[in-house]
């Protein structure tokens, strides 16, 4: 838990707020309008899950930013291997990045978050469920990303690349669900597919792959 505490006062900085203020300011540009829209749109889809989807996106793309500071840092400066050297278990390694990148990436939007329950307290159950374990399983997919890179010169993809996978999957998402028409698809389908994926990448890694990074 110390640990968390350090990585997270490690990215407080006026970066930090800056990013902060612009998540809110383009996060709350959703909800402009909103009485204007029916309680269904586009196919009968809720807009709630449409703004959860739009929000998880910014989640994605500043928790990849964030990392910078955490496991990239981490892997460029060779701690990594000095921790797997001494003995620390990479499960403890992935645990710990990933709370600490869950938890930092929340408190950037915790304005956004708290604007969005004044507005729509019909959501928070959602967020409290869906948009919670999405970002938990979103934060491990970004730092076992990290640790599977060799060429570090790709660390500046990652925004890009994990925002992509999520847009991929919503969108094969709401093609099912038109074409299906099954709840379930809207709350268990980005939620099995990132599992998926990640399990995929986890297949792949091991401690000779992380340590044998370059730029």
């Amino acid at each position: 838990m110390d640990l968390i505490v350090l990585n997270i006062r490690k990215i407080l900085n006026w970066n930090f707020i800056f990013m902060s203020l612009i998540a809110t300011f383009f996060g709350t540009l959703s909800l402009m309008n909103l009485n204007d829209f029916s309680k269904e749109i586009l196919f009968n889809i809720n807009i709630e899950y449409l703004l959860l989807d739009g929000y998880i996106c910014l989640f994605i793309f500043f928790a990849s930013e964030i990392s910078k500071s955490m496991l990239q840092e981490e892997k460029i400066t060779r701690r990594i291997e000095w921790k797997l050297a001494n003995g620390i278990k990479l499960k403890s390694i992935i645990i710990e990045n990933t709370l600490s990148l869950l938890l930092a990436t929340i408190l950037l939007l915790f304005p956004l978050l708290f604007i969005v329950c004044i507005n729509m307290p019909n959501i928070i159950l959602l967020l409290n469920t869906y948009f919670l374990m999405l970002c938990m399983l979103y934060s491990l997919f970004i730092n076992i990303i990290i640790l599977w890179i060799r060429n570090m010169n790709w660390f500046k993809t990652i925004p890009v690349f994990a925002t992509l996978v999520h847009i991929l999957i919503t969108i094969l998402k709401y093609i099912l669900f038109i074409k299906t028409e099954n709840a379930l698809v809207l709350l268990l389908f980005s939620l099995v597919s990132i599992i998926f994926l990640t399990i995929c990448i986890l297949c792949l890694l091991n401690k000779e792959h992380i340590v044998s990074s370059y730029f």
